[in-house]
């Protein structure tokens, strides 16, 4: 078979727990003719007893041929002694979320929702949103080499929001419009009372404000321009020995090299470097 992402974890959870039980997996080659032949998913055996596994379900193929195949492997077991199929279900297929580059697309048709209808915009922002949390989150497990991201994991909006500010990728203020109009999403979303729950078009226009900020695949928050920013400048007097007389404060070198981004994300980085220092020189690369 082809395995899919989906059917490569099952059979990693399957040898391990089979191998924890003293089975070992048999090789395709070592198979009867009869049996290799139908390309099991995979095979296990312990002394002279042998197990042939299936997965269905998932992405894996279904139907009639899927049915055929099944068929073909039981008649094939008859008699060679203490062999025996099982099938193991892996749910339904996944769904993935829409692909980054379609937030546009949402939140074109929020905006033009927005003047007629105030919450059913907030829910097309929210699916926004939670598509740019999404993918920042992934790329930047994806870039840590302790981690191992899980693609069908599930997260909730609020997990999202709480996991993507404690990373860095989004700046406070960001977290409690995210958080605000989270609160207003699900009461609309789930057909609650909205009592309690003020300025719907106030919390809708504040995050797809938010949201115009964080979806582009090259935004950088606050904490990412530290980051960067300390790679390359430091303070005359306590990071670069003979630092020469040119010095600029924070905010000016942040907009100097970040022109694309939000002057709030620029000014709420300046304002935390400003508490390093009040001057900034480049760090020379080690010739």
């Amino acid at each position: 078979m082809e395995y899919n992402v989906q059917a490569r974890m099952k059979l990693r959870e399957l040898v391990s727990y089979y191998a924890s039980r003293g089975y070992s997996v048999v090789p395709v080659k070592e198979l009867p003719e009869g049996i290799a032949a139908l390309q099991p998913d995979l095979v296990v055996s312990k002394g002279d007893e042998n197990v042939i596994i299936e997965l269905k379900g998932g992405n894996q193929p279904s139907g009639s041929a899927h049915a055929v195949k099944l068929e073909r492997m039981a008649e094939a077991l008859e008699g060679l002694g203490r062999w025996k199929l099982e099938l193991h279900w892996l749910g339904t297929p996944p769904v993935e979320r829409l692909p980054r580059h379609e937030i546009a697309d949402i939140l074109s048709r929020a905006l033009a929702v927005r003047q007629v209808d105030a919450a059913a915009a907030l829910l097309l922002a929210w699916s926004a949103a939670e598509v740019a949390l999404d993918r920042m989150i992934r790329r930047q497990e994806s870039s840590n080499a302790n981690s191992s991201p899980d693609p069908f994991s599930r997260r909730t909006p609020r997990q999202m929001a709480s996991l993507a500010q404690s990373l860095g990728l989004i700046p406070e203020d960001v977290y409690d419009a995210l958080l605000r109009a989270g609160d207003a999403r699900n009461r609309i979303a789930h057909g609650f009372n909205m009592e309690g729950i003020l300025g719907v078009e106030d919390l809708t226009d504040e995050l797809l404000d938010a949201v115009q900020r964080i979806a582009p695949e090259s935004y950088v928050s606050p904490d990412q321009m530290i980051d960067w920013f300390h790679e390359h400048y430091g303070d005359p007097v306590r990071d670069v020995p003979d630092p020469g007389p040119d010095r600029w404060p924070a905010q000016l070198l942040l907009a100097e090299n970040f022109v694309d981004s939000d002057d709030r994300d620029i000014t709420e980085a300046a304002r935390i470097l400003d508490r390093e220092s009040d001057e900034w020189v480049e760090i020379k690369p080690i010739r």
